[in-house]
């Protein structure tokens, strides 16, 4: 069984054997290096309503909603237990 995790910046999945939150990873489609999000974490941000989010959410990179998403308290996770 894998888990799938999202590049914050362009969207690629990978796949890992294992479940965390997030990895770090250089991206093999866009270069760039991030914290892939655990998809789970993904679709919890795509669920974060319209009007809390700053004007510049389509731009953020993943991980950056998701920063935002939890200083602002629009989610509440821990980063430890499970996801």
């Amino acid at each position: 069984m894998t888990d799938s995790y999202v590049c914050p910046h362009c969207g690629r999945v990978e796949e890992r054997p294992y479940r965390v939150r997030l990895i770090i990873l250089t991206c093999p489609d866009c270069g760039e290096n991030g914290r892939f999000l655990h998809e789970s974490l993904v679709d919890q941000l795509d669920d974060v309503p319209e009007t809390q989010r700053p004007e510049d959410w389509t731009e953020m990179p993943l991980d950056e909603r998701l920063q935002y998403a939890v200083r602002e308290g629009l989610l509440d996770i821990g980063f430890t237990g499970p996801i």
